[in-house]
């Protein structure tokens, strides 16, 4: 579980702080911008992989509420983004627009959102991890 939240999450950090800042300085805004569409799709989709998962495992493995909750919250924006967010941003072609302006903002809000909620997912597994180990 740890695994494919870290994964998730140091793909995620890595996109947002490093990739995207780095083509929309290096490319044209429209050629970076058709370069993150075609990113965007997969890298939500591996985060809904990889947390749906992670909540598979979770519920088979009977992990607490807490877990469960940041597991679904996390499921839910991922969800939110991948099947509603990213159709309406791919109509809005004009980064002009104000409705591109207010969407592309609910994407960066759900994206943080999802990491911080994976990085509290894995930091309750560490945690878990040491006090079942100590209580052992």
């Amino acid at each position: 579980m740890i695994f494919l939240l870290s994964f998730y999450f140091g793909l995620g950090t890595f996109f947002s702080f490093a990739v995207a800042p780095t083509l929309f300085r290096v490319l044209e805004r429209s050629s970076a911008g058709a370069v993150v569409e075609r990113i965007f799709p997969l890298y939500f989709g591996i985060g809904l992989l990889s947390v749906g998962a992670v909540l598979l495992m979770a519920l088979t493995y009977r992990a607490g509420r807490f877990l469960l909750g940041l597991l679904v919250a996390n499921l839910s924006v991922l969800a939110v983004e991948f099947f509603y967010v990213l159709p309406k941003l791919g109509h809005l072609k004009d980064a002009l627009s104000p409705d591109f302006a207010r969407y592309h903002l609910i994407s960066v809000i759900l994206s943080t959102l999802s990491l911080f909620f994976t990085f509290g997912s894995i930091i309750y597994l560490i945690v878990r991890r040491y006090d079942d180990r100590a209580k052992a």
